[in-house]
């Protein structure tokens, strides 16, 4: 009896895992930008349920404000030092060269050229500003001498990335890496509101 009560636990995990699976599989994955290119970027890119689950209601009302901004270029210091500058400042003594647009946000490690796109879902958004029809994306490059090739599996793509310095300028707290990103990206938001 002991062993038809085990048999009917594994058969449940094994239902509630192949159940569930593709959710956790379609968070993240290994994407290439154009898949017909061999020499393409490829990056780890975020679903937008993902994205939004990371950018929260609070990430979804900054883009909002996004609507009086056409273009605009920024630098961040992440030591706090300097204030935020413009395209017009040297890089020198900032980390992170931002450029923002409603449908996007670039932004660009200037010490080893990883980066973070967020693609706002900006259009959608204004149509309906509710948080389920929206489609925001989030792309991660780790930085340009470790490439992600399009052979590379999601593991591979991640030990890159964790050699970048956008993933340390991002995972610098004690919580989560999605949280640390999400963290991240709404104070980029923010900044890019204010600034």
């Amino acid at each position: 009896m002991p062993l038809r009560s085990i048999l009917k636990f594994w058969n449940f995990i094994c239902f509630f895992l192949l159940i569930s699976f593709p959710l956790f599989a379609s968070a993240e994955k290994v994407k290439p930008l154009n898949p017909d290119c061999d020499v393409c970027p490829v990056v780890i890119s975020y679903s937008s349920d993902e994205t939004r689950n990371i950018l929260g209601k609070t990430g979804m009302n900054l883009i909002l404000g996004l609507k009086d901004i056409k273009e605009k270029t920024l630098k961040i210091d992440m030591d706090g030092v300097k204030n935020t500058g413009s395209d017009k400042d040297e890089d020198d003594g900032y980390e992170l060269l931002i450029f923002v647009y409603q449908h996007m946000i670039a932004i660009n490690s200037i010490p080893d050229g990883s980066s973070i796109k967020l693609k706002t879902g900006f259009k959608n958004l204004i149509k309906d500003q509710n948080i389920n029809p929206w489609n925001p994306e989030i792309e991660l490059s780790p930085s340009n001498e470790h490439n992600i090739e399009k052979t590379d599996q999601l593991d591979v793509a991640w030990s890159k990335m964790r050699q970048s310095s956008m993933y340390n300028f991002i995972n610098s707290g004690e919580k989560t890496w999605g949280q640390n990103l999400g963290k991240f990206l709404l104070m980029v938001l923010d900044t890019s509101l204010k600034k």
